[in-house]
């Protein structure tokens, strides 16, 4: 059974917002000097730039609406002798970033257990093979399975998300000073170099990575000329908007230092919103 349209705006979206939003603003934010406007601003650039890969990328699945993306493209424009090195870099790149989201995941599920201090490595590592060893049988059960997963996944990463939003919109609307003053003078501080706006786009981008999924399963797709760029735009749309509006709540919640200082900004931002009132 092919995948309906609804599937595939919900697959789209499930993959790009993935780990990069609760990992990538502080990167961003460290290249951009601490410049908050120069921060919103590349993350509004890097929606732009992943709209337009996406849609490149999006015409080759439309012309070949076949299952295997690169593979297949690789195979027919280069052949085979560079499709072994391709298949060979993704055998130990790809499990390479499950194990990384492994780790990030555990490690927001422990700190809370854990507040104000550093926690002990050897449960964490424990629970992210046990995380990944979980995963590995639900993908193994059947698709049904995993379609349901992933469904109940994207709505609870689009609500909590949607939470961080609203709450720091509601905070800065409310208005703290420093807060406000922080936004006022967006652009005040310096970059001191322009190799840093590199890597800050760099850490940008991994954040909207996943938008070329539907092309990887083409050939499982309903009316894939149509679907895959409506789709591919749509979710961008979405995604683009809700991580400028996380980046905009972090902002409001937290210090560009205490962003800097800690590494799970959108934890500390609960925090602050939580068990913090505002002045």
């Amino acid at each position: 059974m092919k995948m309906g349209e609804s599937t595939q705006l919900q697959r789209v979206i499930s993959i790009i917002m993935g780990a990069g939003i609760f990992v990538a603003p502080k990167g961003v934010l460290k290249y951009s000097s601490l410049n908050v406007g120069v921060s919103l601003s590349i993350w509004a650039a890097c929606a732009i730039v992943s709209m337009m890969a996406a849609l490149s990328h999006a015409e080759l699945g439309t012309t070949f609406p076949r299952s295997g993306a690169q593979y297949y493209f690789l195979k027919r424009s280069l052949g085979p002798f560079i499709v072994f090195f391709y298949l060979w870099i993704n055998l130990f790149s790809t499990p390479a970033g499950t194990a990384a989201r492994g780790f990030l995941l555990a490690g927001y599920i422990m700190q809370p257990f854990y507040p104000g201090c550093f926690f002990p490595e050897m449960p964490k590592n424990c629970l992210a093979l046990a995380i990944l060893w979980c995963l590995g049988i639900l993908n193994d059960r059947g698709v049904k399975e995993v379609t349901w997963f992933q469904t109940v996944s994207t709505v609870v990463k689009m609500t909590v998300l949607c939470f961080i939003s609203l709450t720091g919109i509601v905070l800065f609307v409310r208005g703290r000073k420093e807060n406000l003053a922080r936004f006022e003078k967006a652009f005040d501080a310096e970059v001191s170099d322009a190799s840093q706006i590199a890597e800050a786009f760099l850490q940008g981008l991994y954040a909207y990575y996943g938008w070329g999924v539907l092309v990887k399963i083409a050939g499982e797709l309903k009316n894939p000329s149509e679907n895959i760029p409506k789709c591919v735009v749509t979710a961008l749309t979405r995604v683009a908007l809700i991580y400028l509006l996380v980046n905009i709540s972090h902002l409001a919640v937290l210090m560009p230092k205490e962003i800097m200082s800690s590494g799970m900004a959108t934890q500390n931002q609960g925090e602050d919103t939580l068990f913090h009132s505002p002045e």
